[in-house]
């Protein structure tokens, strides 16, 4: 039977990081929390356990210690923060539905089924212009009825052409077939070094006198969106770093995710479109210990920060992180994808369908487990990397894709017939209760989901609470010891 510490250990040596006590990680609580065929339950104590312990293996390196400060992780709590977005609220009001109006499954003319995902105003009009409908159209019955006339593949195809999103519901067999699936890699996690750089602790980690996280100092610019990237900044944030949440002024935005996902960093905006935003970006990365982006492989590379010249910016040393849909190579590497539509068109959703049995032909994970997983590993490659720059020196470039997470999942043994299904103790209200915390925003009262990943001696949470899009000036905190040093 695997176990979330079978998972982490198998994160950690496909990784090549120095290997860890037993009572370096505790993991308690339920087990089995999420219903599914897929062992989804181990993934939230997993990678939330697994990135806990490279953020004390970074503060080993700080303290001049061989051991890592052991780390715990409740089994349940790491559930419930897979579904944060679900459990934030401003003032005691209830979640606000997450779901553009027209997003959701339909059935097809060949009797197949496709997902579209309208969250971002420019993707449903992209896919209400394909169905011939107008682009107020607000109304499922008419997108269902302009849907009936095409074929699954035919309107996947088509969507893919005309900047929508909409993916068609396949079966594992199906999608394993395509070069698409072929091309991912065989872990999900990538680390490659790309540009020599001195070793030992970079400058931003130095300039922290005794700190109190792990990550105190850190410096990490997050040029992402929606869940998957944003996790990877909040998750370095929870463990102390400064993360600069940086957003285009013009871009269309998704308030109730933000508002869960930015908790740790500040915000500001940067406009790519003209030289004075990318002289501002340049200037940050220059010091930057972390880059993080979440477009499109080549969208940020075409505004001149593909990962070898941001390397260049800074001969300290930089770690470029990047996450997408279906990996950086293949026929589908430049499409658009978010978490359900991966699901549907890797043959999740009709795999986990036939597991249950009842007659259904598309079954839904109870939790946006890509997203958030992704986000997770992107974390931990993040300070892996680190751990290497530190150690061997060098700038780093780090790669995660919601296709090779699904991968990855798909590849652990499966819970034969409705067995997963049974027994979960679930995500809910209730149970997410116990690890809910109240603070004063500039919102208001917010309620939202504790950090779950525990390391003894280090103090872990959100130092910065949600604010408006760009509420802050785009610069690094200043530490006061490195403020002296350069006075």
């Amino acid at each position: 039977m695997v176990t979330a510490r079978d998972v982490v250990h198998d994160l950690w040596t496909h990784l090549d990081l120095p290997p860890f006590p037993q009572s370096a990680l505790r993991l308690t609580g339920p087990a089995h929390t999420l219903p599914s065929s897929y062992q989804l339950s181990l993934l939230p104590p997993a990678a939330i356990g697994a990135t806990a312990l490279a953020a004390s293996l970074v503060r080993s390196h700080r303290l001049d210690s061989s051991e890592l400060s052991p780390v715990s992780v409740d089994g349940l709590h790491a559930a419930v923060e897979f579904r944060s977005e679900a459990f934030t609220s401003l003032n005691g009001a209830p979640p606000p539905n997450l779901w553009g109006p027209i997003s959701g499954v339909y059935p097809t003319a060949d009797n197949g089924f496709v997902g579209i995902h309208a969250n971002f105003p420019n993707h449903a009009a992209a896919a209400l212009r394909i169905l011939g409908l107008p682009e107020c159209c607000t109304d499922k019955s008419a997108v269902a009825a302009a849907v009936e006339q095409f074929d699954a593949i035919e309107l996947e195809t088509l969507a893919a052409e005309n900047d929508a999103v909409i993916y068609a519901l396949r079966d594992p067999a199906a999608w394993n077939a395509l070069p698409a699936a072929v091309a991912l890699p065989s872990f999900p996690i990538t680390i490659r070094k790309i540009r020599d750089a001195p070793p030992g602790l970079p400058p931003s980690l130095q300039g922290v006198e005794n700190p109190t996280s792990c990550l105190q100092g850190l410096r990490v610019a997050e040029l992402s969106r929606v869940i998957a990237g944003p996790i990877a900044g909040r998750a370095l944030a929870a463990h102390g770093a400064d993360v600069l949440w940086l957003h285009g002024p013009h871009l269309p935005s998704l308030p109730a995710l933000d508002i869960d996902t930015s908790r740790g960093k500040r915000s500001a905006f940067i406009d790519l479109r003209d030289d004075v935003g990318k002289a501002t970006l340049r200037s940050l990365l220059s010091s930057a210990d972390v880059f993080i982006q979440s477009f499109r492989p080549g969208a940020i590379a075409a505004k001149g920060f593909d990962a070898l010249s941001v390397a260049e910016l800074n001969p300290d040393g930089i770690i470029y992180a990047s996450l997408d849909a279906f990996g950086q190579e293949g026929p589908w590497s430049h499409r658009r994808g978010f978490d359900s539509m991966v699901q549907l068109c890797t043959g999740i959703n009709a795999s986990e369908a036939a597991h249950h049995n009842s007659g259904e032909p598309y079954k839904k994970w109870p939790v946006q487990a890509l997203d958030h997983t992704a986000g997770y590993f992107l974390a931990l490659g993040i300070l892996t990397a680190l751990h290497r720059r530190i150690t061997i020196g060098g700038s780093w470039e780090v790669h995660v894709s919601l296709a090779a997470v699904a991968k990855y999942i798909s590849s652990l043994p499966r819970l034969p017939g409705r067995e997963g299904f049974d027994g979960a103790v679930g995500v809910t209200n209730d149970t997410a209760r116990p690890f809910l915390e109240t603070r004063e925003t500039n919102f208001g009262e917010l309620t939202a989901v504790r950090h779950a990943g525990q390391v003894d001696g280090a103090t872990v949470g959100y130092r910065h609470q949600p604010t408006a899009l760009g509420n802050h000036d785009a610069r690094w905190e200043k530490s006061p010891l490195l403020t002296s040093r350069t006075s």
